[in-house]
């Protein structure tokens, strides 16, 4: 039995199915539709919508309709990320730092971890997070997501290319979980393909709670998945796991809208 690290709790339910909607809204006729599927009662979803309104990720400036917010948007988009290429073919073995200071409060320190964290950042040394500069995106062009993902002020981001060797192996070989993240990816695509195997004949409910809860296990992945080069992570798992997922999106996808299209829903991509 794979062991799901995502939940679709009701506030990543309503996010999801937002986005899906080629507006990014979502209609207060729609949360009974929410309701019935996922068995979650009405009360609780103006309780979620409530919450994420107060969390800057939804916006109700018309009465029965909530949008996601700029802040939504961009925090969409970096998930939406793994479908395109993230990383360069080849590594020069130099790698991004990040620079954070002394004396931050807890609340404002663990937004930036996570941040860093959603970037395949890692501890490197004493107030110092690291990762391979193998990505597409320039510094420049992080520096700008990071802070958009809540980044503090006052860290400093710069490319290290002269790394005591001592160190730099220690980087490459003990700072990220490899074979676990490799395990995983097996687990998960035997799973996705025995779903898929069963989506024709499981009854439209069965279907869109699963491929919700698997879909979004496998895109929470792909999205957080630190991107490393082949020097430090062969590669093959993540592909593997993304051209399943890829399918399985499709099939997904078509079972959803053809539901969400009753309620006026149309796809955003």
């Amino acid at each position: 039995m794979y062991d799901f690290k995502y939940k679709p709790s009701p506030k990543n339910i309503v996010l999801d199915l937002i986005a899906v909607n080629q507006y990014h809204q979502l209609e207060t006729p729609q949360l009974t539709f929410i309701s019935e599927i996922f068995d979650i009662s009405m009360n609780n979803l103006r309780v979620t919508l409530n919450r994420l309104v107060n969390e800057d990720l939804l916006a109700n400036d018309e009465r029965g309709v909530y949008r996601l917010t700029p802040k939504a948007l961009s925090k969409r988009e970096f998930i939406n990320q793994w479908r395109s290429k993230q990383t360069l073919d080849t590594w020069d073995g130099s790698w991004l730092a990040c620079y954070l200071q002394k004396g931050v409060d807890r609340t404002t320190r663990k937004k930036t971890l996570l941040a860093l964290e959603w970037y395949g950042f890692k501890p490197g040394l004493d107030l110092i997070w690291v990762r391979p500069n193998n990505l597409v995106l320039e510094t420049e062009n992080l520096a700008e997501s990071l802070t958009t993902l809540g980044i503090e002020e006052g860290t400093k981001l710069f490319v290290m290319s002269d790394t005591d060797i001592h160190l730099q192996r220690r980087w490459t070989t003990t700072v990220w979980p490899v074979d676990q993240l490799d395990q995983q990816y097996d687990a998960l695509v035997l799973q996705i393909l025995k779903s898929t195997q069963l989506l024709e004949t499981n009854s439209v409910r069965t279907s869109l709670i699963e491929t919700c809860q698997l879909g979004g296990e496998a895109i929470h992945c792909l999205a957080l998945d630190p991107l490393l080069p082949k020097a430090i992570r062969a590669g093959e798992k993540y592909e593997e796991l993304k051209q399943t997922m890829l399918n399985y999106d499709k099939l997904g996808r078509k079972i959803w809208l053809e539901e969400l299209s009753k309620l006026g829903v149309a796809e955003a991509y």
